[in-house]
């Protein structure tokens, strides 16, 4: 027994050493003494940690240097360990104010062609890079008016008169619930996120590879259903559908195109059914946006016409230099040189380094999106007629540029026309057929922020595999969303202030 003593002395003497090397520290307002939530704490190691909702957090305090503190609306604050440790682990920080730099506010005389090789050369050598740690917020909100919405069910050898006249007001009344709804739905996503690029050698080419830590979800919707066209369509096959024989299965077309071999009522109960269920969402459901803002945000390394940088593609004039928050800018305007070059914007230029700090751009004048007509062929057009977007950039405690803020604004027009038959799967083949008249535009707004921008070990960022089935997460309820620091953009209003 007493053999064993110094092996279990050894053991807890080990644990010991290894708690004794985590710190638990805590920050607050240097005014209000109030907690800061989602400071991002940098050690000199590469190792960070984010503040909780009381303000702490942990970290290893073995090789430990120095430590930065860093959040929106805060001055960013580099401390050594004695002195943190002096102040009892409790770090003050102090509210910026927003005041204009000290620089001159007449920028030296420079040529646009420098201007646009310098801004060009300085992002491509300064944009992050490599495995990162990120705070996201992400906001999507989509909102559709039904211009026009006509039905009308044809005679039919499947339905009696009565169950006829039943279904055309079931399709009149959904028609116009439709029309008066105008459907409002929104999506809020909050989270940590570590990423890199990993290059495929199969592809011969760069990867991004994306993974979640936590995320919080919200979904908002109007008359609790999202709508589109394809979901009007199956609601009102299933209004037909309904008043069939619920024990034969039909066929579906429109126009010449088979879309359904095997269709019945009871299958359209069970799905829908199992939709209004669905209380959860996927990992690239919650990512869609934030691996957005990054695509839009690195055009200067395209080779086309998404390159607002590319003198091949677009003209560029210096208008006056302007204030951007607490500097004065370059801005540079662009405007489209070839037919596929489709925006015109400006772009804000820091002087001190040529990095951007902000590019607004949309279609210019003449130019449109995706434009599909097929309305007398196939019944469709689709036309993009609205498209803007705004990207804001910050730099890291590593002084590497990456996009902070992104908001992107999409109108599109849609007309659809299709005639629907179903035809029973019998001897008798006996069918139904109606005609659907959609017109309506659409406008969806995604609005992206990205915050606390670290770099961490490659390691800690594995590539997901074939078999990796895709995380699902629940969407939290209006109790905690009401309580989240995060809802309905408070953290998107709070960092644009900088920029007034």
């Amino acid at each position: 027994m007493l053999k064993k003593l110094p092996f279990v002395f050894l053991f807890f003497f080990g644990c010991f050493s290894l708690i004794s090397q985590t710190i638990t520290g805590k920050v607050v307002d240097n005014v209000s003494l109030e907690p800061i939530q989602n400071v991002a704490i940098i050690t000199n190691l590469n190792r960070g940690s984010t503040s909780n909702i009381d303000g702490e957090f942990i970290i290893q305090s073995k090789g430990l240097e120095t430590i930065t503190f860093s959040s929106l609306g805060y001055v960013t604050l580099t401390i050594n360990f004695d002195e943190f440790k002096k102040l009892k682990y409790t770090v003050l920080l102090v509210e910026k104010v927003n005041e204009l730099d000290e620089i001159q506010l007449n920028l030296a005389k420079i040529s646009l062609d420098s201007i646009i090789l310098k801004t060009q050369k300085s992002m491509k050598e300064n944009f992050v890079s490599g495995a990162l740690n990120s705070n996201f917020y992400v906001k999507e909100n989509s909102f559709i008016n039904f211009k026009k919405l006509d039905l009308n069910l044809d005679k039919s050898t499947l339905l009696s008169r009565k169950k006829r006249k039943i279904a055309e007001k079931e399709l009149t009344d959904y028609a116009n619930n439709l029309k008066n709804s105008d459907p409002n739905f929104s999506n809020e996503f909050y989270g940590n996120i570590k990423t890199k690029k990993l290059f495929i050698e199969k592809t011969k080419k760069f990867q991004n590879i994306d993974k979640i830590d936590t995320v919080q979800g919200y979904k908002s919707m109007q008359n609790r259903k999202k709508i589109t066209i394809e979901d009007a369509q199956n609601d009102l096959q299933s209004i037909v559908l309904k008043h069939l024989n619920k024990n034969e299965t039909y066929k579906v077309s429109t126009g010449l195109f088979p879309i359904e071999d095997s269709l019945s009522i009871k299958e359209v109960i069970n799905e829908t059914d199992s939709l209004n269920l669905e209380n959860t969402f996927n990992e690239n459901f919650a990512l869609s946006g934030f691996n957005t803002s990054k695509y839009k945000g690195s055009f200067f390394n395209s080779q086309r016409q998404q390159n607002f940088l590319s003198q091949k593609y677009y003209e560029h004039t210096l208008e006056t230099n302007a204030i951007l928050g607490s500097k004065m800018m370059y801005v540079l305007n662009f405007e489209p040189r070839k037919s596929k070059s489709k925006y015109s914007g400006k772009i804000f230029i820091n002087p001190t380094d040529f990095t951007i700090a902000k590019i607004d751009y949309q279609f210019a004048d003449g130019k449109r999106g995706q434009n599909v007509n097929l309305k007398w062929l196939l019944g469709i057009k689709v036309s993009e007629d609205i498209n803007t977007i705004t990207l804001f950039y910050e730099k890291n405690e590593e002084n590497k540029v990456y996009v902070s803020y992104y908001k992107e604004i999409r109108g599109t027009y849609a007309y659809v026309h299709r005639p629907i038959k179903f035809k029973e799967n019998s001897r008798t083949k006996n069918k139904v057929k109606f005609d659907i008249k959609i017109e309506l535009d659409t406008k969806e707004t995604t609005e992206v922020l990205i915050t606390n921008v670290f770099s961490i070990e490659a390691q800690e960022t594995k590539p997901v595999t074939k078999d990796s089935p895709l995380k699902r997460f629940e969407y939290i309820t209006n109790e905690a969303y009401n309580k989240s620091a995060w809802k309905n953009k408070q953290l998107i209003a709070e960092y644009l202030k900088k920029w007034d």
